[in-house]
């Protein structure tokens, strides 16, 4: 995976992100108006279940920090510096969204001064749930370089299955006891939620150690690509109808190699490259727009096709002006520049 096909599933994974916060409701048809179903479930709804936009950016993370650790490129000190500036996107969006909250009224916009500290850290989400991936993410960061020394250490194949054992404990840990308790937020939700993210990261890890030594591009597919959307439309309704812990990170894996085989033409190349080089500010932005602040305005367009080219026109552009700010920022920090 060259950084050019990095970029492209970035892209692939915030339109999986979006589709997702839409249409994953099982009263979906209540908010808006399907057009196709299948039996009585809304076809929109049937398909969310195949949406995994989180791991596939860890497996994107994982790949390409293997990358720089291989070129004995990866430091802490540069972590720190890359987190940086991904929280000064961060900042910026709370600085524009908790605002407008306020401005119109919303309950727990800023909230108080704890609730605003802990959410400008990562450690709570009050304000926009979805950040909830921020923190954990910087701690898989800062620790990548020991992790993949460890993974030298003992192998590919032990270290994914560790952290599959580690995977394992903490969905079951949270969905048991965090989950129903309401225990987010507190040090042991952290602890669970890094060993969920590990995975895929790992995942993206062993990917390229792989195609260090053998190629990640399949022959057969390279000749005939109709084999390549089959088999996608096969995992998607798998995914879409079993949906469950399992088939899900196979579904994962498979997306990522088989993206890979793709001959993409020119037009849809350029569209998948806007999205995923914009895809880290419209994750953390887009949600205030379908679910906190305009809900009513963006499924007011009635038709899911409508709801979502609306949504992610949106959140394109907002991501763009907060994109230019935030390089700006960064560009005037020395520190962060070199």
């Amino acid at each position: 995976m060259n950084k050019e096909q990095s970029v492209l599933l970035k892209g692939v994974a915030i339109l999986m992100m979006l589709f997702l916060h839409l249409f994953n409701h099982p009263q979906v048809d209540a908010m808006c108006t399907p057009l196709l179903y299948i039996g009585s479930t809304p076809l929109v709804y049937f398909l969310s279940h195949a949406a995994h936009p989180v791991a596939i950016f860890l497996i994107i993370s994982g790949y390409g920090l293997h990358y720089i650790y291989t070129k004995g490129q990866i430091t802490i000190k540069g972590q720190i510096k890359k987190l940086c500036k991904l929280y000064i996107f961060y900042w910026l969006t709370l600085l524009i969204f908790v605002n407008i909250g306020h401005w119109i009224g919303k309950e727990g916009y800023p909230g108080d001064w704890e609730t605003a500290v802990l959410n400008a850290i990562g450690l709570r989400s009050n304000y926009n749930t979805e950040t909830w991936f921020l923190f954990p993410y910087a701690l898989l960061s800062l620790s990548a370089f020991y992790l993949f020394k460890g993974m030298r250490k003992i192998g590919v194949p032990m270290s994914i299955l560790t952290s599959g054992v580690l995977y394992l404990a903490s969905i079951y840990t949270i969905s048991r006891y965090i989950a129903p308790n309401g225990a987010y937020g507190t040090w042991a939700y952290f602890v669970c939620t890094y060993f969920d993210l590990l995975l895929p990261f790992m995942i993206g890890a062993a990917l390229h150690h792989i195609g260090t030594t053998h190629q990640l591009r399949i022959a057969i597919f390279s000749q005939h690509q109709w084999l390549v959307y089959i088999l996608l439309l096969g995992l998607i309704v798998i995914d879409c109808s079993l949906s469950n812990a399992i088939t899900n990170l196979i579904f994962e894996i498979a997306l990522a190699v088989l993206f890979l085989q793709i001959r993409i033409v020119s037009s849809i190349k350029s569209f998948l490259s806007a999205m995923g080089k914009q895809s880290m500010v419209m994750w953390l932005i887009h949600t205030y727009f379908c679910n906190y602040f305009f809900h009513d305005f963006i499924y007011g367009f009635k038709y899911p096709i409508i709801i979502y080219a609306t949504l992610l026109v949106i959140s394109y552009c907002t991501s763009l002006l907060i994109s230019f700010c935030g390089n700006k920022l960064i560009h005037s920090i020395p520190w962060l520049r070199r």
